[in-house]
């Protein structure tokens, strides 16, 4: 991998890592599907500008295409995104960037299983220790894995899965067709479904004050039109897998910007997962060694 692909890969984990901490705020006064509306028409006009100024009537997919995108919209925007907001509403912003590192092993189970990569006894270990990391965070509750947090967090997990999982499909399909191309339809799909289903929450909530919306312009800044953008063009170059890997880095990122803006103290429980997760993906991130020639 080189230097290029590697910071974009470093600087799209900081532009997701922001997502907890000022997707929290930006809840106190927004419902999550109000956030997603928004999320949606801004990404979806802007990639859709970009990929028509930049490919022209390229930028309009083919009619044997249309599936594979809208397939990746529901996995990476739709179902992925509702569930992310739907969970942190009910989580804590620390957990959620905790348990977006679930996203390096599903996206491995995935890749290996749809045939994309292999699967060594190494990358199988990692990922063991990280499901074991994440069980912990669930058990060491005890009595209160019922209660505060325990839906929010199995949202957040399924959210994981479906955007692993969106990693993987994208993979073919970017072979195929322009990154902002690609990016901008997933984004457009989602724009013409969603809104739908969001038209009994307000938009614009009176009790939204300037510090609401500052955090909505984060969001729809950082961990949409930025960190789309640029995972886009990183999966291009790389494995999916490896793209995932780098998913390690949202949660210090979310945990340190949880303790300076938001006053979370994170548990204990929370750092024996941490430490079994990063542990774990740092075994599941090791590029496998070449086949033996025979």
């Amino acid at each position: 991998m080189d230097r290029s692909t590697r910071a974009l890969l470093l600087l799209t984990q900081v532009c997701f890592g922001v997502f907890p901490v000022l997707g929290k705020v930006a809840l106190q006064a927004f419902e999550p599907r109000a956030i997603l509306v928004w999320r949606l028409f801004a990404a979806s006009g802007v990639m859709l500008a970009l990929a028509l100024a930049r490919h022209g009537r390229a930028a309009l997919p083919a009619a044997s295409d249309l599936g594979a995108l809208l397939v990746l919209s529901v996995l990476g925007v739709m179902v992925n995104q509702l569930l992310f907001l739907e969970g942190l509403q009910r989580s804590t912003a620390v957990n959620a960037g905790l348990l977006m590192t679930v996203i390096p092993v599903a996206t491995l189970a995935v890749a290996v299983l749809l045939g994309q990569e292999r699967l060594t006894l190494r990358r199988q270990s990692g990922m063991l220790l990280s499901a074991a990391g994440v069980a912990w965070l669930f058990l060491h509750r005890g009595a209160e894995i019922g209660a505060r947090t325990r839906t929010g967090d199995l949202m957040l997990t399924a959210n994981a899965v479906s955007y692993s999982t969106y990693l993987v499909l994208a993979k073919p399909v970017l072979r195929r067709l322009p990154q902002l191309v690609v990016v901008a339809w997933v984004f457009v799909f989602a724009a013409l479904i969603v809104p739908w289903f969001a038209l009994d929450v307000a938009w614009a909530p009176a009790a939204a004050d300037r510090r609401h919306w500052l955090a909505l312009g984060g969001v729809l800044l950082f961990p949409t039109l930025l960190a789309y953008l640029l995972n886009t063009i990183v999966l291009a170059r790389t494995r999916a897998s490896t793209t995932a890997a780098y998913v390690l880095l949202q949660p210090f990122v979310s945990a340190v910007l949880a303790l300076l803006w938001l006053g979370e103290r994170p548990e204990a429980g929370v750092w024996v997962t941490g430490a079994a997760v990063v542990a774990g993906l740092w075994l599941v991130s090791q590029a496998p060694a070449p086949a033996a020639q025979t």
